[in-house]
């Protein structure tokens, strides 16, 4: 018996907690937590290691159902067996439904809690062999180690991603990137193009919201004539990334008629400039990013299949910040380091945020923006503290921002809205007042909640679209009523 190994009890009743506690000590088992509220499990899983979960399904503030499956979808290599007073068969298949290990009914039988508990802990030891097995065949040298250089990470799984770029980079094929937003897309594409087109052309372009008129002149140019007001030719970008690599970032938000060209393009490998008669010859790389879920875009219609698996030639999904937690003292020292060149080289501000508790607390919060939001955070912090701000206040202020709401903070949203408003409203409040925090800056705004200034701008787009067919805006109408707010 391994008595490191990490066993938590996830019950809201003190005498079960006991009465396991008790029964793991004469197992020998010395690593035992508790956690009373399930509301606090997350926080607990983040600065300890666990192997196994003991988890009532009746508890207030958060159900065992709604926990087992946050468990799943976060940790799912995390063994869960359920331990409740309903003796139901109903909810025993749904619990293994949704990923429990096993499933047993108080008053617990010991033996039989035993023998799941070693067979479950010992699942657990097998996944982790296989996962260091894996991790140890990825741990062989990179060849080029200098194009990931602006990629700051000592993450195992994002050292097999670079495996995968270093084997696919010089293939010619496209590349599709995946991720949300602020993971590294294009950090990782430049990392693609630098092994594979070293020295040439690199163009990038942003695709989110143009139109087919736009992305077309814009990619493939036109001719003199072409329309009112094209007195002179123009290249476009795809005659520009001539023998070197076009990016199209946020590939996803491309309208069908675009990606009906782009389709031609892959495929024929030649393009029609506006107004030209004659096709030309593309001689470029394709690399596509998206934050998007495509699989299901192309369900409903919004992306075409058959594009959809020609960029899918080869596929990077670049993980989010959330299941990289280990690379966030590395990137908040980077950050830190970068963002004292802004202030005149002031030290001071960067003992100020690696020295103090500032580092701990940024490494606490959640990351939906990722590294991006990561950055902005850090180079805030250095602000604050050029500016004369205390370690003190900072460490309160985010402390403040990362608490979580509950459930009695909808009365902030009744004193708005006079009632609980739609997830419309919500967004579309949300956005207003970011912009309005930010003096109108889509850039700061954008970054402040979490997404991209493309989504903001479309998001915006949609809403005075919906103005101008006559549907009132959530935040006017919330402001007739409670200007307070």
């Amino acid at each position: 018996m391994n008595q490191g190994e990490s066993i938590v009890i996830v019950d809201d009743d003190p005498i079960t907690v006991g009465l396991l506690e008790t029964f793991f000590a004469a197992e020998g088992r010395k690593n035992i937590g508790a956690v009373t509220d399930p509301r606090t499990l997350e926080r607990y899983m983040r600065c300890r290691k666990v192997d196994l979960i003991l988890l009532d399904l009746n508890m207030p503030h958060l159900s065992g159902q709604e926990t087992l499956k946050r468990l799943e979808r976060d940790y799912p290599d995390i063994p869960v067996i359920v331990i409740t007073a309903e003796d139901s068969v109903e909810t025993a298949v749904e619990c293994m439904k949704l990923g429990a290990f096993d499933f047993m009914t108080k008053p617990i039988d010991r033996n039989r809690l035993s023998v799941a508990v070693s067979h479950a802990l010992e699942q657990s030891e097998l996944r982790r062999e296989v996962s260091e097995l894996g991790l140890r065949m990825m741990k062989r040298e990179l060849k080029s180690p200098d194009a990931f250089r602006a990629v700051i990470t000592s993450d195992d799984g994002m050292r097999g991603v670079f495996h995968y770029v270093e084997a696919v980079a010089r293939s010619g094929q496209p590349v599709l990137i995946t991720g949300e937003s602020g993971t590294g897309k294009e950090l990782l594409a430049r990392s693609i193009h630098e092994i594979g087109y070293p020295g040439r052309p690199f163009i990038a372009v942003n695709v989110a919201g143009v139109d087919d008129a736009v992305f077309t002149d814009t990619l493939f140019g036109h001719v003199r004539g072409a329309y009112t007001g094209a007195e002179s030719v123009r290249r476009g970008l795809a005659a520009r990334a001539e023998d070197g690599t076009l990016f199209l970032d946020e590939i996803g938000d491309l309208s069908q008629a675009s990606q009906t060209k782009l389709l031609r393009l892959i495929q024929e490998r030649e393009y029609y400039a506006l107004g030209a008669d004659e096709p030309k010859r593309f001689r470029a790389r394709i690399i596509a990013a998206t934050n998007a879920d495509l699989d299901m875009r192309v369900e409903e219609g919004g992306f075409r299949r058959d594009l959809y698996y020609r960029l899918l030639t080869h596929h990077v999904h670049l993980p989010p910040l959330r299941e990289r937690r280990g690379d966030i003292p590395l990137l908040i020292d980077h950050f830190a380091r970068e963002a004292v060149t802004q202030f005149d080289g002031s030290q001071t501000i960067l003992s100020g945020i690696v020295e103090t508790g500032i580092a701990t607390v940024l490494g606490e919060l959640d990351y939906p923006g990722n590294v991006r939001e990561l950055r902005s955070r850090v180079f805030d912090v250095a602000s604050r503290l050029a500016n004369g701000a205390s370690p003190d206040d900072i460490i309160t202020t985010f402390r403040r921002v990362g608490a979580r709401p509950t459930v009695g903070d909808a009365r902030l949203f009744l004193k708005c809205f006079g009632r609980l408003p739609t997830i419309r409203e919500v967004e579309e409040f949300l956005i207003e007042a970011a912009l309005e925090e930010c003096n109108g800056n889509q850039s700061a705004a954008s970054r402040l909640i979490g997404i991209s200034q493309s989504t903001l701008s479309r998001k915006q787009r949609r809403e005075r679209a919906n103005r101008r067919r006559g549907e009132s805006s959530p935040r006017a109408e919330s402001d007739k009523t409670h200007r307070s707010c």
